[in-house]
């Protein structure tokens, strides 16, 4: 039992490699400025909707959907989550909450091509993947932008009833190497991103010297924590990593973790969990009077949860590849994103795996598009699929980096925050400089690395029948 209670901690961190999650449970935006912006974006001198930098993919037409695969007056598709967690209730709502602003936003406009979307409402509750898949293929066209921890039991159903997928993120080996899915943010399992590390190695590097890596003792996080160990061997620079283990389900005392980490003369701290499960551990760390010189998490940690708790989260550091909620004057598809939100789902949660589910629909929305014209105006799902495949640059109008979603690999490119004066602030790189070569972010060439270790088994999710 107290390892599935472990399991809503992992959950945070399951696309570690493409998630922000700065933002507020409610709806609200710290950036008031962002709230004036209108919905309707549209181009200067033109009827044409957009969003940020790209032309809206919705809009009136007179296509249909395939009568054989959910088709109807309506373009079924679900964003699949796992909210029904009756220990954690709400267990990624955000996601299914982001589509429900896209669904409002597109249907205004006409939909994809003329036809309405309907989103249709998937809770597999952590546990009943089997379950929701069989509703998945009885009722929809497409999962698009939805997620689930346990994802490799989609299969072989998945396959069965030739469902496709644009996830917002993939957890398993089995999911994230699986065909019949396009990703706009890749997270293969044996592909990491490096550009953060390589931040560190150039300008901490005493302090990295001595690293210690926190990991939940669940399989999932474990292999998280292994594999972002190799990534660290491979960049070079950290040169003595440990793997400390902590149970998921949560710790009486903290102070034995924070006395183990001053007793080993840890410089470099990274820990793989949820934002929140860190702060206990900061608290004893700030009681023994003890803090590594550099604390860096991966992107889940970029998160209001950890905000104004002074001086023992302050340096905090955390990588992002989306443009940070707190510049959203500087990024149009970031302002466009918080109105829509606001207009069609006030209440509605945000965060940053509700941005990666936004771009998701957008891309699974343009891909329909160049499906409608080379399929007899039908929509259809291994046309759509082929169409996302085709992509080989992707921000979703600017909302985050460049990706290659064609190749399946990480983008090389990223931003730091850190929390200074208990907010978020950029760290690197700065706007303008030198150092921001990606329009706000920072790429590196060897901004990604193949990793030879095996993190899962990827065997589930290949049907050798479809097409790669």
């Amino acid at each position: 039992m107290r390892r599935i209670l472990g399991i809503a901690g992992v959950v945070t961190l399951v696309a570690l490699s493409a998630c922000s999650a700065s933002g507020s449970s409610d709806g609200a935006t710290t950036d008031s400025t962002a709230q004036n912006v209108p919905v309707d974006s549209t181009a200067s001198g033109s009827d044409t909707v957009t969003f940020g930098t790209m032309d809206s993919p919705c809009g009136k037409g007179t296509a249909t959907v395939d009568a054989t695969q959910n088709g109807g007056p309506t373009l079924k598709v679900v964003s699949a989550t796992d909210k029904g967690f009756t220990i954690t209730p709400g267990l990624d709502i955000e996601l299914e909450d982001a589509a429900k602003g896209f669904v409002g936003w597109c249907n205004e406009q006409g939909g994809i091509q003329g036809v309405p979307l309907e989103l249709v409402e998937v809770d597999a509750a952590l546990f009943q993947v089997p379950a929701a898949m069989e509703k998945i293929c009885a009722s929809a066209f497409a999962m698009v932008g939805g997620g689930l921890v346990f994802d490799n039991q989609e299969f072989p159903r998945f396959h069965e009833c030739k469902m496709i997928d644009f996830p917002a993120y993939t957890v398993t080996s089995a999911k994230s190497g699986s065909n019949g899915k396009i990703q706009p943010i890749p997270n293969p399992a044996q592909v990491k991103p490096t550009s953060w590390l390589l931040y560190l190695k150039k300008n901490r590097a005493e302090d990295i010297k001595k690293t210690a890596i926190l990991a939940g003792n669940f399989e999932t996080t474990l292999n998280v924590a292994r594999s972002l160990k190799e990534t660290m061997e491979i960049v070079g620079g950290f040169d003595s990593v440990d793997i400390i283990e902590y149970n998921s389900a949560g710790e009486a005392s903290w102070t034995p973790f924070a006395q183990k980490l001053k007793d080993k003369a840890i410089t470099a701290m990274s820990f793989v969990g949820s934002p929140t499960g860190i702060i206990p551990l900061l608290k004893a760390m700030q009681e023994i009077g003890y803090k590594p010189n550099v604390i860096f998490n991966d992107g889940n940690f970029y998160d209001s949860s950890l905000e104004n708790l002074g001086p023992m989260s302050d340096g905090l550091i955390a990588r992002t590849v989306y443009s940070p909620f707190e510049e959203s004057t500087n990024f149009p598809a970031m302002s466009d994103f918080l109105a829509i939100m606001k207009k069609y789902n006030p209440s509605g949660k945000i965060a940053g795996l509700g941005l990666q589910t936004f771009s998701a629909y957008l891309m699974f929305a343009q891909s329909a598009n160049g499906c409608v014209k080379t399929n007899n105006n039908v929509i259809e799902r291994e046309c759509v699929l082929a169409e996302g495949k085709k992509i080989t640059s992707w921000t979703a109008g600017g909302l985050h980096t460049e990706t290659n979603p064609s190749a399946g690999t990480p983008p090389k490119c990223g931003t730091l925050m850190q929390l200074q004066g208990g907010k978020w602030t950029r760290l690197f790189p700065a706007l303008g400089s030198a150092d921001d070569n990606g329009n706000g972010w920072h790429c590196d060439e060897d901004g990604v690395v193949n990793l030879t270790g095996l993190y899962g088994d990827a065997t589930p999710g290949i049907d050798t029948s479809r097409p790669n």
